[in-house]
């Protein structure tokens, strides 16, 4: 049980994990297709996405967990609710 535990809580650590790194490696990719010569920057800018990505998954771990946290960002409390249908009412 534990090593399941353990292998959803990886998989939620990389979708946090994921977001900065996507948001500024394609940026950094942009850059070193634009032109070559700014290889040193995208690899600045992939280091800080790294870097920013495991802050970010680490403080989500801490304070809220990931397993609570994730499971927040994807509840319906709209589905939760019953809907009320109005009966139809008799035409006489």
């Amino acid at each position: 049980m534990k090593l399941f535990l353990f292998f959803i809580n990886s998989i939620y650590w990389l979708w946090a994990f994921a977001v900065p790194v996507i948001v500024l490696g394609l940026p950094a990719w942009y850059l070193y297709e634009k032109t070559h010569t700014n290889l040193p920057w995208s690899i600045l800018l992939l280091i800080a996405g790294i870097v920013t990505g495991i802050i970010t998954a680490e403080s989500i771990r801490r304070k809220y967990g990931l397993v609570s946290f994730f499971s927040r960002l994807s509840a319906t409390p709209d589905l939760d609710e019953k809907e009320e249908t109005p009966e139809k009412s008799e035409v006489s």
